[in-house]
C-alpha cells in the first residue's frame, strides 16, 4: 500500500513547523523585552494636583520626618500641625517610566508646612503674646497674681483709717484675700502660628507688667471731691496727690485743673477681703450737780471705763494698693461706762458731756476721715437736705470767723478736753463766748472757703489732735 505523504511533503511540513517555532520564539523574546521596560512609580499629588513621580512613598515620608525632626530640635516642647494630609500617592506602571524624587522633594518644599500650635493671651481684646500651651498661659497669669495672693509678713491690717487715736489694733491677718481676679478682661485662645513669634514666659510676664502712659487733665466741677474724682477715673487718691502737690488736705476749687496722668500696667490684679479691728468706745462724761458744793468745785464719782467695738471692713485693692475700704459690720463687745462727775451748786452751761450727736439731720457721708498715703483728711464731710448746723455737744464758742481754707467756720470748746469744728458755713449764727447746749444752732451749711459743693466739714479734736468723728457720733 503506497504512503499517504511523499518525502517532499514531509520536508515541507518540517520547514513550516520550524518557521512557526521561530516566530513564536521571536514573539516571546520581544514580549520579554517589552515587559522588562515597564516600570512602577508613584505619582505624588498635593491637594489633588500632581507634582511628580517618586520611586516610593518612603522617600517622601523620610523627607517629612527630617522636617519634623528639625522643627522639634529648633522648638522643643512646642506642639505642631502639618498639611501632610494633603499629600497622596498613586501607584503607576508605565513603559520606561522614570522616578524624579528630587523634583518631587523640591515641589514639596514650597508646599509643605509645619506650624506651631500655641495659645494667645489677650487683655481687653489686645493680643499680648503667644505661648506654647494653656499650662504656660496659666503659669504666667498665676505668677502675676501671686504677689497679691496673701504673702504678707505684717500681721496687722493696713487700713485707710487714721491710727493716731487710742485703740487696740487687733486686726485680722490679711493672709488670704477672699477673691483675686484681674481688672481687665483676660482671654486665652488656641492659635496656629510660626513659633518664631512665640514669647517665652519671662518675655510675656514683662510685657504684661509693663505700663501705658495715659495723659489725663480734668477741670474740677461743682460737687467734686478728691475721693469722688479718684473713683470716677479708677485711680488712687495717692495718684491725685502726687500729680498735684499743691493740694492741701482735700481742698480743691471749682475750675482747678488736675493732672490725673497715670501709668497703668497692662494687667492689674484686684483682690477683695474682709478684715477686722477692735477699737475703743470713749466712755463719755455724765455730769450731775450738787447744791452743797460751791461753784467751780467738782469731783469724780466714777472714773468710768472705755468700751470696745469690733469693726469689720470690706477691703478692695488693685495691685496691692488700697482703693476702697467700707465698714460692713459693727459689733459692740463692751459697753462704755460713762465717767461720772459731780459739779457744785448748779448746772454749768457750756461743759460738754463727752457724748456727741450728728451736727446735721439725716447725714450722707461724702468723704471720710483718715490718713491716706501720707496725707490726713482731718474730718468727715457730709451733706443733708436740712442745712441747719447744730452743736454736737455742750460747749463754748471760741472761734467764729472766715478763712481761705475752712471758709466760714466755728470752733466749740466743750471744756472737757474736746473741741469740735464746723466748716464751710454759708452763715454763722453764734459769736465767740456764746455758751451752747447740745443741739443749739450754730449756722447754715454752705460752700465757703476751699470747697466744691455745699457740705459740712466736721472735726472732733482732743488735746489738739484730730480724731475720727465716726467713732464718737451717736
Amino acid at each position: 500500500m503506497p504512503s499517504r505523504y511523499t518525502k517532499k511533503q514531509i520536508s515541507k511540513t518540517k520547514k513550516i513547523m520550524m518557521l512557526i517555532a521561530l516566530i513564536l520564539l521571536v514573539l516571546f523574546y520581544s514580549g520579554f523585552i517589552l515587559v522588562s521596560q515597564i516600570k512602577t512609580v508613584y505619582q505624588v499629588t498635593f491637594n489633588g494636583t500632581p507634582i511628580g513621580d517618586a520611586s516610593s512613598p518612603e522617600i517622601v515620608f523620610q523627607w517629612i520626618g527630617e522636617q519634623v525632626n528639625r522643627f522639634e530640635g529648633q522648638y522643643p516642647g512646642v506642639l505642631y500641625e502639618t498639611n501632610e494630609s494633603a499629600i497622596s500617592f498613586t501607584e503607576t506602571k508605565r513603559l520606561n517610566a522614570k522616578a524624579r524624587d528630587s523634583e518631587v522633594i523640591a515641589s514639596l518644599q514650597s508646599s509643605y508646612e509645619i506650624k506651631g500650635r500655641g495659645v494667645q493671651v489677650l487683655v481687653d481684646g489686645q493680643v499680648m503674646g503667644i505661648v506654647r500651651d494653656q499650662h504656660s498661659a496659666d503659669q504666667i497669669l498665676n505668677q502675676i497674681q501671686q504677689p497679691y495672693s496673701g504673702a504678707n509678713n505684717d500681721p496687722k491690717v493696713k487700713t485707710l483709717s487714721y491710727n493716731n487715736d487710742e485703740r487696740e489694733k487687733e486686726a485680722m491677718s490679711p493672709s488670704v484675700p477672699s477673691s483675686i481676679s484681674f481688672v481687665e478682661k483676660v482671654e486665652i485662645k488656641p492659635v496656629v502660628a510660626d513659633p518664631v513669634n512665640f514669647s517665652s514666659e519671662e518675655e510675656l510676664i514683662k510685657r504684661l507688667k509693663g505700663t501705658d502712659l495715659k495723659p489725663i487733665k480734668y477741670v474740677v466741677k461743682e460737687g467734686d471731691c478728691i475721693s469722688c474724682i479718684a473713683q470716677k477715673f479708677n485711680i488712687s487718691q495717692d495718684t491725685v496727690y502726687k500729680n498735684n502737690p499743691w493740694i492741701e488736705n482735700e481742698f480743691i476749687n471749682i475750675g482747678d485743673e488736675l493732672d490725673l496722668t497715670v501709668r497703668q500696667p497692662k494687667l492689674s490684679v484686684k483682690t477683695e477681703g474682709q478684715y477686722a479691728e477692735t477699737v475703743s468706745i470713749p466712755s463719755g462724761v455724765e455730769v450731775t450737780y450738787d447744791a452743797t458744793m460751791r461753784v467751780g468745785v467738782s469731783k469724780v464719782a466714777n472714773p468710768g471705763k472705755a468700751g470696745k467695738k469690733k469693726l469689720t471692713y470690706q477691703v478692695t485693692k488693685v495691685n496691692g494698693e488700697l482703693v476702697e475700704e467700707v465698714v460692713i459690720k459693727e459689733e459692740t463687745l463692751e459697753k462704755a461706762v460713762p465717767k461720772q462727775v459731780i459739779q457744785g451748786t448748779k448746772v454749768i452751761k457750756g461743759v460738754g458731756t463727752g457724748s456727741f450727736t450728728w451736727p446735721i439731720k439725716g447725714p450722707t457721708i461724702t468723704s471720710k476721715f483718715g490718713k491716706r498715703w501720707g496725707r490726713l483728711h482731718t474730718g468727715t464731710d457730709a451733706v443733708s437736705s436740712n442745712l441747719n448746723i447744730k452743736s454736737a455737744d455742750n460747749g463754748k464758742v471760741i472761734k467764729a470767723k472766715y478763712d481761705s481754707s475752712y471758709g466760714n467756720h466755728v470752733i466749740v470748746d466743750h471744756q472737757n478736753g474736746y473741741r469740735t469744728l464746723y466748716a464751710h458755713l454759708s452763715k454763722i449764727n453764734v459769736e465767740v463766748g456764746d455758751l451752747l447746749e447740745k443741739g443749739d444752732q450754730i449756722g447754715i451749711m454752705g460752700t465757703t472757703g476751699r470747697s466744691t459743693g455745699v457740705h459740712l466739714h466736721f472735726e472732733i479734736r482732743k488735746e489738739g489732735v484730730q480724731l475720727n468723728p465716726l467713732k464718737f457720733l451717736e
